[in-house]
């Protein structure tokens, strides 16, 4: 959990910004379209003028996402800022539903990479933070 002094909240409880281009979100329990719409929503309003932003993922909770939920992730690859997603905690089965969700959105998308890690928890996440600033084109860490 982020110190409170580094949180700026969003319009979703589960969204959070940490500057100058962190995004926090946090999936549990089953996503289906009606949770997945606002998720987003929420992230794209957040992050929508940075050059890029880095998603750190928290899926440690979720426990199912509708192929419809997925099909929504996946059409905003082209929308708003470059992206790398960092997805923390993933069981092996939904570590194998995003593998191959990103593989096909690089596929379909290739002028919008998104390059994507799969770490056990935040500090990893935060390891792999320069990496992915660097394949994003940011010039330097903040």
């Amino acid at each position: 959990m982020e110190p409170p002094n580094l949180r700026t909240p969003t319009s979703h409880p589960d969204v959070w910004i940490e500057r100058p281009d962190i995004l926090h979100v946090t999936m549990r329990g089953t996503l289906d379209v009606a949770e997945a719409a606002p998720l987003l929503a929420a992230q794209l309003a957040a992050g929508g003028t940075w050059p890029h932003a880095i998603v750190l993922c928290d899926v440690s909770q979720l426990e199912w996402m509708s192929m419809e939920a997925r099909r929504m992730f996946a059409q905003t690859r082209d929308i708003g800022p470059r992206r790398a997603i960092v997805v923390i905690g993933a069981n092996a089965t939904l570590r194998t539903i995003a593998d191959l969700l990103f593989r096909a959105v690089h596929a379909l998308r290739p002028a919008h990479p998104s390059p994507t890690r799969f770490v056990r928890d935040l500090d990893e996440a935060r390891s792999v933070v320069p990496e992915l600033r660097r394949l994003l084109g940011a010039h330097s860490d903040p």
